[in-house]
């Protein structure tokens, strides 16, 4: 398993920020109930990141994604910036944010996903899917994937990276990077499903 250091800014609750961020596209609708035509359009797109925390054990202590009761978790230190439906927004168009400072000791790690939502809706057919890991203070990236050309990604769940408790590293922390791809109507259990991925 590689690992990579997690460096963020040692001060205040030293916040790491996870987001994903994608471009509005284009396609055509067909307009007209007799004489039928396209008309050119440009499309949004509804993508979701959530993430799930464990133990050392591999236990799941909690999840937090984008549904109003869930933006919190772990005592208030892991929050969700809310639903974004359309990708308009410069930046992370979703993210989660992490106060590394005051996270409960009993967190080993945690599991970011990426998925899409919508009918016939994959990472392929979405531009510029970006997933990055950054420093909460500077905004730098330290980690970033472009999910839209990697293998896989004709299916609708992105399993992006992972946050490992590792007292080797400067700071005690590690990044995984994952990127795996699932079918999300796949999935029964996406925590159980995660646990695969933790050393």
């Amino acid at each position: 398993m590689t690992l990579m250091p997690l460096k963020f800014t040692p001060k205040g609750n030293a916040r790491v920020q996870i987001g994903v961020s994608w471009d509005i596209g284009s396609g055509t609708v067909k307009k007209g109930l007799i004489f039928k035509t396209e008309e050119h359009v440009r499309m949004t797109y509804d993508l979701d990141i959530f993430c799930c925390f464990y133990d050392a054990a591999k236990n799941l202590l909690g999840s937090v994604t984008p549904e109003n009761a869930n933006l919190v978790g772990a005592k208030g230190q892991i929050y969700h910036s809310g639903d974004n439906k359309t990708g308009r927004i410069s930046g992370d168009d979703e993210f989660i944010s992490v106060n590394m400072a005051e996270l409960p000791e009993a967190i080993a790690s945690i599991v970011f996903v990426i998925l899409c939502n919508g009918k016939d809706v994959s990472f392929r057919s979405i531009d510029g899917v970006h997933a990055r890991i950054a420093d909460g203070a500077s905004d730098e990236t330290q980690f970033l994937i472009d999910a839209s050309p990697l293998p896989g990604s004709h299916k609708d769940g992105f399993v992006f990276a992972a946050l490992i408790r590792d007292p080797a590293q400067p700071q005690g922390w590690a990044i995984k990077n994952i990127s795996a791809f699932h079918a999300d109507a796949d999935i029964t259990d996406w925590a159980e499903t995660l646990k695969s991925y933790l050393p």
